[in-house]
């Protein structure tokens, strides 16, 4: 049956279990790939952070030993001192390609370490350090035309009464820092690579890439936002697509304006939650299988009782009594089945009783029967005695004594028919009563019934209050979420406080940001459990439903029982009839005594006034007449109480015992 409560129990279980199993795994996995990619975050923007830092840390040694160098020179502006100097300089630090300096801001009588005098005043670099500001110019990196090596030219000012009245510069090959970036790695998979303010490549895993190609020129959306980003001294996460490839990428600014992306295949990154997730998957359906197997036992075994008791219930309500059923633990449908099995035994002995009683009754009307054939046969004897009595004296005289005799004879008949009548009253009364026992036992019943409907009702009041606790939960939730947009309010306040204290409060404006997140984290969470919340009321709503159809189930079982009182009815209504027809057979019964008496008062005047015969004879011709009719109406009471015994027992073998 595809609406058995069987079924339905399994299919509410299942689906309790799949939700369950599959909130857990989301939630597990949702708990992993946030933890994960927390994790790649913070990983990643440290690596790039830390490779920003040895670069900056490069270049500022670099710039130290210039700075050093040009302290060294001359405040008269001495060229040929100057010029030793670098050369001195050029021979102690190979690593630097060359030195040159300038006494003047022109650019255009620029010494190298050969005293070579140049002009090139149309650099970038140099316009940069021509303005005077006093500040250290980095140019943009380029290929060497002396040694081919990719190099960055370093001006530092030179400073004389806090004037900038020249500069010394140095170029430096960049090999370095482009080990040092081609180093650094992020999975197996992954790679770092460096751009220039300007987005060209300084460093890419593709050396076709290196100061040819720009970042701008890819037509990556997200990573051109990353360098904009860059561009103003942030850094940040960035995820974008590459040779089909979704890929994830960390970036970080130097003191240069140089950014520094860390780059790594998302599907590498995230192959440990995948991997958690088959397993979690693998995990759930043996659980959910094996899970399906114990519900569907747990199922048959809650249901089976229900379905025995149910079909006992179905034999009794067609009449068979030697159904029952077996009563397994201490619950309350062990405890129902008992009650059942108690009152179908009671059901069984009142139906017993009243069968024989029944047969009882069948039987004194029998005897009642004969007695009125036998009391017939003596009134007629008793009509050709006063036939005799007619044609004489002498005859009559000789008659009275048989007279008498038959008298004798009917009065024994009355007083056997008074007996039987009197058993058979007492039998009905009995009847009577059986059939009000076994009233009242249905009675129980149906209030046994009322009560397992009471009980189902207080259960769907039960959930009724679990699925009113899911809507003060969601109360709570809607305050959690307001808090969480109060401490938003809150964080975003203190980062623009931080902001305005500068230097001093950017320690503060990082606890804010993570403030900020872990608000942001518990909105999520808080509306996440607010559709489990909705999910497990959507449950309680069901279940309401399934409860109710087993009230209704309930109700079924009242109308069965109601028909069984139905018939105990009908049987007490018999009785209480063949009670109220045995009391007409015993007025029947008197007015034969009576009918008796006056024919010994006939016969006794017969022998002592022989000359009123005839007048005797007609008293008792009338007498006799009397007698017929009274003999004739417990006949007919008799043949009534045959037929009630008769409906007794039709309604008796509907029942099996």
């Amino acid at each position: 049956m595809k609406n058995s409560l069987k079924n339905k129990l399994i299919i509410i279980l299942c689906l309790l279990l799949v939700i369950s199993l599959g909130t857990v795994c989301g939630a597990s996995y949702w708990s992993a790939s946030n933890l994960l990619a927390n994790s790649l975050d913070k990983e990643a923007e440290l690596s790039a952070s830390n490779l920003s830092i040895r670069i900056d840390g490069f270049f500022q040694e670099k710039i130290e030993i210039v700075r050093a160098i040009g302290g060294l020179m001359s405040a008269d502006q001495n060229v040929e001192h100057d010029l030793k100097i670098i050369q001195e300089a050029q021979k102690k630090n190979p690593e630097f390609e060359t030195f040159f300096f300038s006494h003047d801001l022109s650019g255009k009588k620029v010494i190298n370490f050969k005293g070579e005098v140049t002009d090139i005043s149309d650099r970038p670099h140099i316009k940069e350090a021509s303005k005077g500001e006093g500040k250290v110019v980095v140019s943009e990196p380029v290929i060497s035309k002396r040694t081919g090596n990719n190099i960055v030219t370093l001006v530092v000012p030179l400073m004389k009464d806090n004037r900038q009245y020249g500069y010394i510069g140095s170029t430096i090959p960049i090999n370095e820092i482009q080990k040092k970036v081609s180093e650094e790695k992020f999975g197996e998979l992954g790679y770092a690579f460096l751009v220039s303010k300007t987005g060209t490549f300084i460093y890419h895993p593709n050396s076709e890439f290196i100061l040819k190609e720009s970042i701008l020129d890819m037509g990556i959306l997200e990573l051109q936002t990353a360098f904009e980003d860059i561009k103003q001294g942030n850094h940040g996460i960035a995820q974008y697509k590459y040779e089909n490839t979704e890929r994830f990428a960390s970036y970080a600014p130097t003191n240069l304006n140089w950014g520094i992306y860390i780059t790594a295949p998302v599907a590498e990154l995230h192959a440990p939650v995948d991997q958690l997730l088959v397993r979690l998957t693998v995990i759930s359906l043996i659980v959910l299988a094996l899970g399906v197997v114990l519900i569907y036992f747990l199922a048959v075994r809650m249901v089976k009782p229900i379905e025995r008791l149910n079909h006992a219930v179905n034999v009794v309500a067609k009449g068979n009594l030697k159904e029952t059923v077996t009563v397994d633990g201490k619950d309350e449908i062990a405890v129902l089945s008992r009650d059942f099995n108690q009152t179908v035994s009671h059901l069984k002995n009142l139906i017993e009783d009243v069968s024989l009683s029944s047969d009882q009754v069948q039987r004194f009307s029998q005897e009642v029967s004969e007695g009125i054939k036998q009391a017939t046969e003596n009134i007629n004897q008793i009509g050709l005695s006063i036939a005799q009595i007619s044609e004489g004296a002498e005859a009559q005289a000789a008659s009275s004594q048989e007279v008498a005799l038959s008298m004798t004879d009917m009065a024994a008949g009355i007083v056997k028919i008074a007996e039987t009548s009197a058993h058979v009253s007492e039998a009905a009364q009995i009847a009577t009563e059986q059939a009000e026992q076994g009233t009242a036992v249905v009675e129980q019943a149906v209030l046994q019934m009322g009560s397992i409907g009471e009980g189902t009702s207080k259960a769907t009041v039960a959930i009724e209050q679990l699925n009113n606790r899911s809507k003060e939960i969601e109360g709570i939730l809607d305050t959690i979420s307001q808090l969480t947009s109060q401490i938003n309010l809150l964080a975003l306040n203190a980062s623009i406080e931080a902001a305005r204290a500068g230097e001093h409060g950017r320690g503060f404006a990082v606890v804010a940001g993570e403030v900020k997140k872990l608000a942001n984290q518990s909105e999520e969470s808080a509306s996440k459990i607010a559709m489990l919340i909705g999910e497990i009321q959507q449950d309680t709503h069901h279940a309401v439903e399934v409860m109710t159809e087993g009230n209704q189930n309930a109700q079924q079982g009242i109308q069965l029982v109601e028909e069984v009182r139905e018939i105990f009815g009908n049987i007490l209504e018999s009785s209480r009839n063949v009670a109220a027809h045995i009391l007409e057979v015993s007025a029947a019964s008197e007015q034969m005594s009576a009918g008796s008496q006056q024919v010994s008062a006939s016969v006794d005047e017969m022998h002592t006034i022989a000359k009123h015969a005839s007048l005797d004879a007609q008293t008792v011709a009338k007498a006799t007449e009397e007698q017929l009719q009274a003999i004739q109406e417990i006949g007919q009471s008799v043949e009534h109480l045959n037929t009630v015994a008769e409906e007794l027992q039709q309604g008796i073998r509907r029942f099996t015992v």
